[in-house]
């Protein structure tokens, strides 16, 4: 489910002056959102992935005089403004920036990240091969059409491509101003990072997909009984707003309002609005209330850190990757996952070799069948278990996304055209990663169309 343009466009240009029009709740709301997306966003291109401050405060945090970043303290951060508020985002090497809950706040800092060796590509590179019945021009076409600004008052902004065959490096593109060592954000396709550390941890022992999540303030309600696997499907059946256009809303409360301070908790406490397994309702606070299981599944917050670095960037060498916590220091695993494109190209050939890395079983087995698994209640068989799918209905396999693909793709797909692509019938992932507010210019179905055709036949 896509964020509007509201996330994207309103809160990067501040309040504008249609602000004054609206209740003053709502006014106040978008003023604090505001003042915390132009930090957070600011504070993580820079500091996080090493983008210059003019460049992202131009393309996309409406100029430089609502924003700004201070490297000069001994823990750097970034502030934004709205109208009477100032937000401040805090730098942790490791773990990116977060949002604090009031100007000058410390947060833990004694995380140290691991070091993440580089891995060979399991097919190695193919970027030079000679690939008997591969159209190397037209895959070529393919990606550099996708680069191309057709209606330059709505660009288009792609800005990193890489495409994996049969496990190799087949080829890769990239924008000015960006490479293959640049840490690009995801937004919602931090979700599917966050169902592999579900599967590890189910791997592992420590946790269970059918039986009730352990929840302490569950305990004594109706959501008790609310399981693993119907968060993962967004089948819990818990209030949540996901709408991007109302700044009281509960998303843009819990990723930007005054519950990012515990974006976790705050998605533990909405009621039931109906009955559990009964009805779908995307929500990225599902997500972080799974991020709030894992953390809990562990002896230490350090330790639920360390796990993702040691059981998932490393063993796949992504090395230009890091997931955002919040400051209860809970992963926001629904939105603010970073990762060059190469990195997040290993992840997708992660789900495409069915959790297998170099030989080495980081999955459950079954658990790519289990993700890719349509959810009963999600229409148009769209949605498995913090994937999209492209299935269709039984009866009417052509109601789904992307009706000129194959009907096994499935993806990790985020806000302002972000996808990972999976094509197991093809062995293909394409990563396309971009600054594309709005994403029907992103031409995710183009791309994916010329590079199937400029394959060797199967």
């Amino acid at each position: 489910m896509k964020k509007g343009f509201a996330l994207g466009v309103i809160l990067a240009l501040g309040l504008g002056a249609g602000w004054l029009k609206r209740p003053v709740e709502e006014g106040v709301a978008l003023a604090r959102a505001g003042a915390a997306y132009k930090a957070k966003l600011l504070c993580s291109a820079t500091l996080g992935a090493g983008r210059e401050a003019t460049a992202v405060l131009q393309s996309e945090l409406g100029g430089a005089d609502f924003a700004m970043v201070d490297t000069d303290l001994a823990a750097p951060r970034a502030q934004g403004h709205a109208l009477v508020f100032t937000r401040e985002a805090l730098f942790r090497q490791g773990l990116g920036c977060t949002l604090v809950p009031a100007v000058g706040d410390p947060l833990p800092s004694s995380f140290k990240a691991p070091a993440i060796a580089p891995k060979p590509w399991p097919g190695g590179d193919l970027r030079e091969a000679a690939i008997a019945g591969l159209k190397r021009p037209a895959l070529e076409a393919a990606l550099a059409e996708a680069f191309r600004e057709p209606t330059p008052e709505r660009p288009r902004q792609t800005r990193a491509i890489v495409v994996l065959w049969r496990g190799g490096l087949l080829t890769e593109r990239y924008a000015p101003g960006f490479d293959a060592q640049t840490p690009l954000l995801g937004w919602s396709m931090s979700k599917s990072l966050t169902n592999a550390l579900v599967g590890m941890r189910v791997r592992d022992g420590a946790l269970r997909l059918d039986g009730p999540v352990p929840l302490v303030g569950w305990a004594g309600d109706e959501r008790r009984e609310i399981t693993l696997d119907q968060l993962l499907r967004m089948s819990s059946g818990l209030a949540f707003t996901e709408h991007y256009d109302a700044f009281t809303s509960d998303v843009v409360s819990m990723l930007f309002g005054p519950a990012a301070v515990d974006t976790g908790g705050f998605a533990a406490r909405q009621p039931l609005a109906f009955a559990p397994d009964s009805h779908w309702s995307y929500a990225s606070g599902t997500t972080n209330i799974i991020q709030k299981v894992l953390r809990e599944s562990f002896p230490s917050t350090e330790a639920y850190w360390r796990y993702l670095f040691d059981r998932l960037y490393a063993p796949l060498g992504m090395t230009h990757s890091f997931l955002e916590p919040d400051a209860a220091g809970t992963f926001v695993g629904s939105s603010f996952g970073y990762g060059s494109a190469r990195d997040w190209a290993r992840f997708g050939q992660l789900f495409l070799d069915d959790g297998i890395w170099a030989g080495q079983r980081l999955l459950p087995k079954g658990w790519v069948d289990y993700s890719t698994t349509p959810t009963p209640k999600a229409p148009y068989g769209s949605y498995g278990a913090h994937w999209w799918l492209n299935v269709g209905e039984p009866d009417d396999p052509r109601a789904r996304p992307f009706q000129s693909l194959p009907q096994d793709l499935y993806r990790a797909s985020g806000f302002e055209g972000q996808n990972v692509i999976i094509v197991p019938s093809r062995d293909l992932v394409v990563v396309r990663l971009g600054y594309t507010p709005d994403e029907r210019l992103a031409g995710i179905e183009a791309l994916v169309r010329g590079i199937l055709d400029a394959l060797p036949p199967d």
